[in-house]
């Protein structure tokens, strides 16, 4: 499995996961607590659509500027967990909504 993916490239677009400490996602919240974040990651290039193609030649050719534009679409979340709650460090309890992916795809 592991050689086939290494032939292959990188991960097909899906949900990864890992447990972190709420002050590490920098949210201006100071939490020892842990939660379980889920995000995106991952290759889309089995979802290149014709758009994609014609835009990344007009790139090539400067006849469309590098401007926030993307030839190649991206792996996001296509819908949120609804909430994430913890405690912070004095002991207030708060509740953030739509931090953590539930769903992916190449968009």
């Amino acid at each position: 499995r592991r050689r086939a993916r290494a032939r292959s490239g990188a991960r097909p677009c899906g949900l990864r996961e890992l447990e972190v400490r709420v002050s590490e996602l920098g949210l201006g919240y100071a939490s020892d607590e842990t939660v379980l974040f889920r995000y995106c990651a991952g290759a889309c290039e089995a979802a290149a659509r014709v758009y994609d193609l014609g835009l990344r030649r007009l790139r090539q050719r400067r006849r469309v500027r590098r401007e926030r534009v993307r030839a190649q679409p991206c792996c996001r979340p296509t819908a949120y967990e609804d909430e994430v709650s913890f405690l912070d460090a004095h002991s207030r309890y708060h509740t953030v909504h739509e931090l953590s992916a539930r769903e992916c795809a190449c968009v």
